[in-house]
C-alpha cells in the first residue's frame, strides 16, 4: 500500500514539476489554429493515447472475460457430475 502511495507521489511531484517548467503557450495547427500551453498539449496527448489502447484492448479482454465464464460453468457442471457420482452406492462385487 506504502509503494503504491510513493509512486503515486513521485509521479505527482514530476507532473506539477513538468507544468510549472512547460507552461508558455503554443500555437497548434489541427484544422484551425488555436493557442494552448504546451503542458496541456502533452497531457491531452498522453491521455489520449491511453484512452485508445484502452479502447483497443478491450474486444480481447471481453473475449477472455466470456472464456473465463464458461469455463467457470463448466467446472461447476463438471463438480456436480462429481458430487453426484460420489453419491452413488459402490458394489464391489456383483454376484
Amino acid at each position: 500500500m506504502y509503494a503504491i502511495l510513493i509512486t503515486f507521489l513521485f509521479v505527482l511531484f514530476f507532473a506539477v514539476a513538468f507544468s510549472l517548467q512547460n507552461s508558455e503557450p503554443i500555437k497548434i495547427n489541427f484544422f484551425s489554429t488555436f493557442e494552448a500551453s504546451l503542458v496541456m498539449v502533452v497531457l491531452t496527448a498522453v491521455v489520449c493515447g491511453v484512452l485508445l489502447s484502452l479502447i483497443a484492448s478491450l474486444p480481447s479482454y471481453i473475449k477472455k472475460s466470456r472464456v473465463i465464464a464458461q469455463q467457470q460453468k463448466t467446472i461447476a457442471n463438471l463438480e456436480r457430475i462429481v458430487a453426484e457420482h460420489k453419491q452413488l452406492p459402490v458394489n464391489p462385487d456383483p454376484s
